[in-house]
């Protein structure tokens, strides 16, 4: 049962085997006060699906950061509809590949996003939306996609890069393999560690990217229900090609 004025929060980040993706559950208690309560990976004791949506069941007031794309650049879509093999596409490039929410970030990080197209994330965008898919099949409540800060509970599209980078934390490599990943993250999780109480092994989310990427993802969902995001310019189009969650300038306090 979570404390009165408490948040649950929940990172994902999806990959292509199941086996792969890691997972993140989380407290943000009525002080702003993130514990990070457990870490795991997909099929570890029972499916992803099955592991979020027990987290979520019964959780009134709940974030679901998932880190991957939830939608496509809605100039891609128009442009694939009526094309045929051989035929040129007149759409600039920029229109085709990048959606809105990727030049906000940009704008306002420095930072930009890999094209949703792109082979490793287009795959992950449709792990993560078929992992969704089956969450909602096992609760009996829905699970909307979120778009107020502070207000809403559901689900939301993040980036970890542009969460760190809000921190003014960069780290180029923490997805690489076994010396320069594991220090990388280690340097990323001392910088964390006024933000982010743990009750699980450091050592867990400094040996696997997967679960630490959920971990940051945590943080993202945790900065969500702190009402700590920047919302759509555009919201109609946020809803068809998805709004990557981060907070601004001006929304640096600790908690």
């Amino acid at each position: 049962m979570a404390e009165a004025g408490a948040w649950t929060v929940i990172g994902v980040h999806p990959a292509t085997r199941e086996a792969r993706t890691g997972l993140a559950h989380a407290s943000v208690f009525a002080d702003g006060e993130l514990t990070l309560r457990r870490v795991t990976l997909g099929t570890a004791g029972e499916s992803a699906a099955a592991t979020v949506a027990g987290w979520v069941r019964g959780q009134p007031r709940t974030v679901v950061a998932v880190h991957a794309p939830l939608g496509w650049p809605t100039g891609f879509a128009r442009a694939l509809g009526a094309h045929r093999a051989g035929e040129p596409i007149a759409a600039p490039a920029e229109q085709l590949f990048r959606r809105e929410t990727d030049r906000i970030v940009q704008r306002e990080l420095g930072r930009l996003p890999p094209d949703v197209g792109a082979d490793r994330v287009a795959r992950r965008a449709r792990a993560a939306l078929l992992l969704l898919a089956e969450v909602r099949q096992l609760l009996p409540e829905p699970l909307p996609m979120a778009w107020r800060p502070g207000q809403d509970a559901g689900v939301i599209e993040v980036w970890t890069d542009a969460t760190l980078a809000s921190r003014k934390i960069r780290s180029e490599e923490r997805a690489a393999g076994s010396g320069r990943g594991r220090e990388a993250r280690a340097r990323v999780l001392d910088r964390l560690q006024d933000e982010m109480v743990t009750a699980v092994s450091r050592d867990l989310l400094i040996d696997d990217s997967n679960l630490f990427e959920a971990a940051i993802s945590a943080l993202a969902a945790a900065d969500f229900a702190r009402g700590h995001g920047l919302v759509p310019e555009e919201p109609e189009l946020a809803e068809r090609e998805g709004w990557i969650f981060f907070r601004g300038s001006g929304q640096r306090t600790l908690f």
